[in-house]
């Protein structure tokens, strides 16, 4: 197996606890703890690739909350 291919084995297999666990926590955690687990994921199969997803939120964001209502 490729090193790619042992990354997204290892994803799927992380992937599944981590449902269960979220299932059972309240809003808060299911928020912060997605958004960590995403971006930690994020992390572990795009390495330095994940800023340009990042800058886009910030980005996004930050045109949201300038814009007048």
């Amino acid at each position: 197996m490729s090193p790619e291919e042992i990354i997204y084995l290892s994803v799927l297999l992380v992937s599944i606890p981590i449902g269960f666990l979220f299932k059972k926590g309240g809003l808060k955690t299911k928020q912060f703890g997605g958004a960590a687990a995403g971006l930690v994921l994020t992390l572990a199969t795009c390495h330095i690739h994940t800023l340009h997803s990042l800058i886009t939120i910030l980005g996004t964001w930050l045109i949201i909350n300038i814009s007048p209502r």
